[in-house]
């Protein structure tokens, strides 16, 4: 078992850094496999009500106090890993990447929808967020379906770079968590993605809220 998971651990660590030497390649194999899929992405967190916790699904995060969102800071993402039909059975590993996008607190934004806004703003990676979460899927077999969990993804860390009134009044008004898959390879066999809202809190909103848009 450790050997295994070892195993995955190297293979992970050469695709990844394989990623800003390549991408063209690994976009061209992404759309060329079809031989697993991954559906139904959840985000998944424990809420507080009435003094009890209970699972919820994610549609949104919400800033109700600075660096405190509902229905939490940490969560889970769930998926469902099915086998095509060509897939080869075997080993497969799952990991999970995390983008945002970051733009100024303004009303301008805050009325965008979610897909005018990621039209409107480039994404990249908040280096305080901890987002490579994994783990190994064994022995998968064609047409079989296989639920996985990645436990524990946490924004505090990323709450806590945007502090309320730091100047320009940042905020990453969009969640990006994509879900990847590889063989043992190191081969990228697919990958999807789930994006939710962001909302401050109405401490974030300054005289500059009702600012527009900055010319390109």
């Amino acid at each position: 078992m450790f050997s295994l998971l070892l195993c995955f651990h190297l293979i992970f660590c050469s695709f990844v850094r394989s990623q800003d030497s390549a991408p063209a390649v690994h976009e061209s194999a992404r759309a060329e496999r079809k031989t697993l899929e991954i559906k139904n992405i959840r985000l998944v967190a424990w809420q507080a009500a009435d003094k009890k916790r209970k699972r919820v699904e994610v549609n949104e995060f919400r800033e109700t106090k600075p660096q405190h969102l509902i229905p939490s800071d940490k969560f889970d993402v769930e998926c469902e890993i099915v086998g095509g039909a060509d897939l080869s059975p075997g080993d497969y590993f799952l990991w999970t990447t995390v983008d945002f996008l970051v733009a100024p607190v303004t009303r301008a934004y805050e009325q965008m929808d979610n897909s005018t806004l990621g039209s409107s703003v480039a994404w990249g990676q908040v280096g305080e967020m901890r987002d490579l979460n994994a783990m190994p899927i064994y022995f998968l077999r064609r047409r079989e379906s296989r639920q996985a969990t990645v436990k524990d993804l946490n924004l505090d860390p990323v709450l806590a770079a945007f502090p309320v009134r730091d100047a320009g009044e940042l905020w990453p008004w969009l969640i990006r968590v994509t879900v990847h898959v590889q063989d043992r390879s190191g081969t990228q066999l697919t990958s999807a993605e789930r994006t939710l809202r962001l909302s401050p809190s109405s401490a974030r909103k300054t005289s500059h809220y009702n600012d527009p848009l900055p010319s390109r």
